[in-house]
């Protein structure tokens, strides 16, 4: 224990340059297997490698995620570096009622079910580009930020930051034009305003309003997208998961005053688009749309994936309800058959140690926050969960937006296919139980109305994990369904407190489920009561949630320093310049460096997060590798570079006041842990305040 504390503090003193040779080819994991949709946009759609930690996603600014835009290669890899694919492709789908209580004659598309595919899985996608990814990983465009894709501010109306200090008085908030906005509530004060709320931001936004992109159905509905793409290292298990937040805009209407409630720095923007979304719609259609907008009514979103893990003939897909969370795993965590290697590898800090298993695993998608039904006023979470493929199962790819409502809403046309499950009580509509296939997941959201201007978000997190050895199954080579026995009924198990109390499906357990505890015997299943083992699918599921729900308020790793290669006969040159962490402070450290906080009403407490030991300026120095890939586990040292100590700026100097880097003079953890009040063999005589009384700490080495 003793260790892993000193040790996090030395890794965050070091900032990484990485030297990238060759790239890994990525023909090992290519399928001969085609896929309709819209591929690479030439001039028209950027795209980019989000890869801020081991999970690596090629993202499209017209919504696409973990996507390549071939036919064959996939776009989500895990662990980056590798030839390790679990995701092919997948995204958005929306569908909506546009108000039915308007006349043709007044709104043409009056009652009208309408829908786009920012992903499909059967045709060309509906989305197109409006502001192309800018990633705080690439210093040039940091350099050049825009206001508009800042992190957004509180707004003050809804929200009094901790302290008691109005949202708008936040220096980044006010200098930099952000904005307020109801979204910035989903983030802590401390990240609002900042170019990027995690340790490396993607941002862009999209729509699906142009009249002549009507793949698969007949006219657009009005909406636009701004998405919201966060990743950390740390902590354990977050470096396995990417999260996703989504801001759906209603940009039907013509009348600026309709959008005064976005924040001011994209107004101007989204206004702008309404009158355009207006305008094309009115000309190709010859219909009078009301310049006031319309209102889109029992909307649901529908985050789809073609994951395609390791073997694509080979998947199934499964659903944890409690948990709002779909994934999808090779039928025998296999990463090769008797006439196919796919090249995999197997990292053994991820899976060499008991219970994990050297087993393909799992990738999932779970729901964070969802829309807020008006009928009751809470989040409507997980609506549906539900499987489909090209060529067999109850249901494949859906044809039309009308057939992709119906599918997301769960009511079926006999034509469609059906549900083997009650989608109303179950949340579950079909899950393919027979063999492996090439399978496909979606998981809707919904209802909710947005009227002309408004907005709503959903958020979500993908998610990588390792198998779990199970008794059935201690290694590859086993074969497990999504239920065991491939009965359907037994998918109704995990949310019902008494069939979990007598067991739960082996691939359950293979996700991490460890066991259950009713804590307010209300007999109702919540993630919270379910406990699960550490780094597992679940496990990291709970760590998702958990970073959500403390609005993203992470430690920063230092920024990486921009740096240039300069050729030479047969050498290279590096040069870097200092990291941005040099001169501007960890946002984190405004939480950690005060032993006490001001309530929103004038009150003061214990700061549960205060840390002495935690600076804001924390670049120690520099390290330089060499590699061919991007893999840390498969970099070189070459050189190490130290600030040397300096009492006037502090650099070199890292005063400890909690006995956590020097723990005695007899040897490591002997005799000193001031917390449990053993000073034995301590360097001094640490001062040791209650932990959560508010009492600063003094004594440091």
């Amino acid at each position: 224990m003793r260790f892993s504390r000193c040790l996090h503090g030395i890794l965050r003193a070091g900032v990484v340059i990485g030297v990238l040779g060759a790239a890994l080819a990525s023909t090992a994991w290519a399928r001969p297997k085609p896929k309709p949709g819209n591929g690479f946009r030439l001039f028209a759609s950027a795209q980019t490698i989000f890869q801020v930690n081991r999970a690596q996603c090629r993202i499209f600014a017209s919504g696409q995620l973990c996507a390549t835009g071939s036919s064959t290669v996939g776009g989500g890899i895990w662990p980056k570096g590798t030839a390790d694919q679990y995701i092919f492709a997948g995204g958005l789908q929306i569908g909506g009622v546009i108000d039915p209580t308007a006349s043709k004659a007044v709104n043409g598309f009056a009652g009208d079910t309408a829908g786009a595919f920012f992903y499909n899985t059967s045709g060309s996608s509906n989305g197109l580009s409006l502001k192309q990814i800018l990633a705080a990983t690439d210093p040039a465009d940091v350099g050049t930020w825009p206001a508009e894709a800042r992190v957004p501010c509180s707004d003050p109306a809804t929200t009094t930051i901790p302290g008691g200090i109005p949202a708008t008085t936040l220096t980044r908030c006010t200098t930099a034009g952000v904005g307020t906005s109801p979204e910035g509530d989903l983030l802590d004060p401390a990240l609002q305003g900042s170019v990027s709320a995690s340790q490396g931001d993607h941002w862009f936004v999209y729509w699906e309003g142009d009249p002549a992109d009507l793949a698969s159905r007949t006219h657009p509905m009005g909406i636009l997208v701004e998405t919201r793409a966060l990743a950390w290292n740390f902590p354990s298990g977050n470096e396995d998961i990417m999260y996703f937040i989504f801001t759906f805009y209603n940009i039907t209407s013509a009348n600026p005053d309709a959008y005064i409630n976005v924040r001011s720095s994209l107004r101007s923007f989204i206004q702008q688009k309404g009158r355009d979304f207006v305008a094309a719609n009115t000309a190709k259609y010859g219909i009078n749309l009301p310049q006031d907008g319309y209102t889109i009514k029992d909307i649901f979103v529908d985050v789809v994936n073609d994951m395609d893990v390791a073997n694509f003939n080979a998947n199934y897909s499964g659903v944890n309800v409690p948990f709002s969370l779909g994934y999808t795993y090779q039928n025998d965590f296999n990463g090769a058959t008797a006439t196919r290697d796919f090249g995999w590898t197997f990292d053994p800090s991820i899976f060499g140690s008991a219970p994990f298993f050297a087993g393909v695993g799992f990738a999932g998608v779970k729901y964070l926050l969802s829309p807020i039904n008006p009928a009751t006023g809470q989040q409507v979470g997980l609506t549906l969960f539900g499987t489909f493929s090209n060529s067999v199962g109850s249901l494949t790819d859906p044809n039309d937006d009308k057939q992709l409502y119906r599918f997301m809403t769960g009511h079926l046309l006999g034509t469609d296919g059906a549900c083997t499950l009650n989608p109303d009580v179950d949340h579950i509509c079909s899950v393919n139980l027979d063999s492996p296939v090439d399978m496909r997941f979606y998981q809707s959201s919904g209802p909710f109305d947005l009227g002309p201007g408004q907005f709503g978000t959903v958020a979500v997190a993908y998610i990588f994990a390792a198998p779990v050895a199970d008794g059935n199954c201690p290694g590859p080579g086993c074969n497990v369904k999504a239920a065991d026995g491939g009965q359907a009924d037994r998918l109704r198990i995990m949310g019902n407190a008494a069939r979990m109390a007598t067991g739960v499906n082996q691939i359950d357990r293979m996700t991490g489920y460890l066991d259950f505890q009713d804590a307010n015997g209300d007999g109702v299943v919540t993630q919270t009561e379910i406990s699960a083992r550490t780094n597992s699918l679940l496990g990291k599921a709970k760590v998702a949630q958990d970073v959500f729900d403390k609005r993203f308020l992470l430690p920063f790793a230092p920024d990486a320093p921009p740096f240039y290669l300069v050729p030479g006969d047969n050498s290279v040159t590096v040069l870097w310049s200092p990291s941005n962490t040099e001169t501007t402070p960890d946002p984190f450290f405004t939480v950690a460096s005060s032993p006490i906080v001001t309530n929103p009403d004038g009150s003061t407490s214990a700061n549960s997060l205060y840390n002495p030991n935690f600076r804001g300026l924390d670049v120690e120095g520099y390290r330089v590798y060499r590699g061919r890939t991007s893999n840390p586990s498969q970099l070189t040292l070459l050189a190490q570079y130290d600030y040397a100590p300096d009492p006037a700026t502090g650099k070199g100097i890292f005063r400890d006041f909690l006995a956590t880097v020097q723990s005695g003079t007899g040897g490591l953890n002997v005799g000193c842990a001031p917390e449990l009040g053993i000073q034995t063999t301590c360097p001094i005589t640490f001062s040791t305040p209650v932990p959560g009384s508010g009492v600063a700490y003094t004594d440091s080495v």
